[in-house]
C-alpha cells in the first residue's frame, strides 16, 4: 500500500509547464473567440478514471437535454472508454492510444507516436467547435485543443495546478462533490436535489433471492494507481465471517489483478462467498452491482456505477474527502479521530509509513453501517 503516484506527476507537471507557458507566450496578444452557438460538434476530455467518468454523466445527460442540437463526442482513456460508450448523449467515443502502465515504456515505443498522430489527423476531420476539458488538474486539455485545431475550449481553473488558459474557466472549489462540479464546467447551475440515477433499470432479471439475508456487493480493491485507497483484504474477510450468521451471500468484485487477493479473501472469510473477481466487463459489472441489496468497498469506480443503479453503497474512506468524492446517496464510513486524513489533493497524496486512516477502522464499525443501510431499505435496495 505505499506505492505512489508522485513521481510521475512531477514529471508530467514539469513538461507540462514549459509547454503552457510556450502556448501562453505565443497566444498573449490573441482576442477570446466567443463562445460558439447552435448546432455544433464538441469534443470533450476525460482521462481518469471511472468513478469521475460515471459522475461526469449526470451534468452530460443535463447539457445534452438542454441543448440537443449539440454532438458530443469523448476523447478518452482506455480504461473508461466502455462508460461512456454505453451513454446515449454520446455519439462517438475516441480513445487515446496509452494505458498509463508501464508510463515510461510507453513513451518510448515508437507505435505510441505514430498511433496519436493518426488519431489527431481523424480528430482534426471532424472540425470541432469547441473542447470541453474535464480533468481536473492535469494540463493535457490545453494542448490537445489546440493540436486538433479546435477554437474556443472551457475547463476547469484549479488551486496549485498548472494554469491551463481556456477560453471559458470557472474554478474547481477544493471540497466541491465532484458530479456538482462538471455542473459548472459545463455551464450549468447546481441542480437542488441529487440527479436521477443513470441506470434505475440496468438489470431486468438477476439471481435468485438470497433465502435469508441479503446479496451484499463486495469491492475490495482500487484503480492501479491509487492502492492507498484499499482497506486491507483482511478486513474484509473478518467483515465477511461477522456477518455471514445473518445468511447474506458475499459477491467479491475485483479487476483482472487483483484475482489473487479476492482468492484471499474467499479462502480466509467464512459464510457464503461468490468470487467472480476478474471475470467481468463492464456490461457485466454493471448487471451484477444491480443486482445487489447492498454494495461496500473501497472509494472507487464500481461504488459509484452501484450508486448509479441506484443500489444502496457503504464507502470506506481513507485519504481522500467524501465530501467531494462520496458516490450519490452513498453512505461514507471514516475515522473522524485520524488527523492526517483526507490528504490526497490534486491527483496525489504525501508518503505515509502508517496508513492509520484505513487500517485502525474494524470490521466491526462496517458492519454496523451495513445493518443501518439495509434497515432503512426495503428488499433489494428499494423503499
Amino acid at each position: 500500500m505505499t506505492r505512489s503516484n508522485a513521481l510521475i506527476r512531477t514529471l508530467e507537471n514539469a513538461a507540462m509547464k514549459g509547454v503552457l507557458a510556450f502556448i501562453r507566450l505565443r497566444e498573449r496578444n490573441r482576442a477570446k473567440p466567443p463562445e460558439p452557438e447552435g448546432r455544433q460538434r464538441v469534443l470533450v476530455c476525460k482521462w481518469c478514471c471511472m468513478g469521475d467518468a460515471i459522475v461526469s454523466l449526470y451534468a452530460i445527460r443535463e447539457f445534452k437535454r438542454r441543448h440537443p442540437e449539440i454532438v458530443l463526442d469523448m476523447l478518452v482513456s482506455s480504461r473508461i472508454a466502455e462508460v461512456y460508450r454505453r451513454a446515449p448523449e454520446i455519439r462517438g467515443v475516441h480513445v487515446l492510444p496509452i494505458t498509463g502502465r508501464r508510463l515510461i515504456l510507453e513513451l518510448l515505443n515508437p507505435g505510441l507516436w505514430s498511433r496519436l498522430a493518426a488519431l489527431l489527423i481523424r480528430l482534426r476531420r471532424n472540425r470541432y467547435s469547441q473542447f470541453i476539458d474535464l480533468e481536473l488538474y492535469r494540463g493535457t486539455g490545453p494542448v490537445l485543443k489546440r493540436l486538433i485545431g479546435i477554437p474556443y475550449s472551457r475547463g476547469f481553473q484549479v488551486e496549485g495546478a498548472l494554469p491551463k488558459y481556456h477560453d471559458f474557466e470557472v474554478p474547481l472549489p477544493r471540497h466541491m462533490p465532484e458530479w456538482q462540479c462538471f455542473y459548472r464546467v459545463l455551464g450549468m447551475e447546481i441542480p437542488g436535489s441529487l440527479p436521477d440515477a443513470l441506470y434505475p433499470k440496468a438489470i431486468e432479471s438477476g439471481p435468485e433471492p438470497v433465502a435469508k439475508g441479503r446479496r451484499i456487493g463486495v469491492v475490495f480493491g482500487s484503480s492501479f494507481n491509487w492502492p492507498q485507497k484499499k482497506w486491507p483484504w483482511e478486513k474484509y474477510a473478518e467483515l465477511i465471517t461477522l456477518m455471514s450468521p445473518e445468511g447474506h451471500e458475499f459477491i467479491l468484485l475485483g479487476a483482472p489483478d487483483e484475482k489473487e487477493e479476492g482468492g484471499r479473501i474467499a479462502a480466509m472469510a467464512k459464510g457464503k462467498v461468490k468470487d467472480i473477481t476478474g471475470t467481468l466487463d463492464f456490461q457485466a459489472l454493471q448487471r451484477e452491482v444491480a443486482a445487489c441489496d447492498l454494495v461496500v468497498g473501497n472509494d472507487t469506480g464500481t461504488m459509484h456505477l452501484a450508486a448509479a443503479c441506484d443500489v444502496p453503497t457503504v464507502t470506506l474512506f481513507g485519504p481522500t474527502d467524501p465530501g467531494k468524492w462520496n458516490p450519490l446517496t452513498s453512505t461514507p464510513v471514516f475515522l473522524e479521530d485520524v488527523p492526517c486524513r483526507p490528504c490526497y489533493y490534486l491527483g496525489s497524496m504525501p508518503p505515509c509509513s502508517h496508513f492509520s486512516c484505513l487500517r485502525k477502522m474494524e470490521p466491526a464499525l462496517v458492519a454496523d453501517k451495513i445493518r443501518r443501510v439495509l434497515a432503512s431499505r426495503g428488499r433489494h435496495g428499494y423503499n
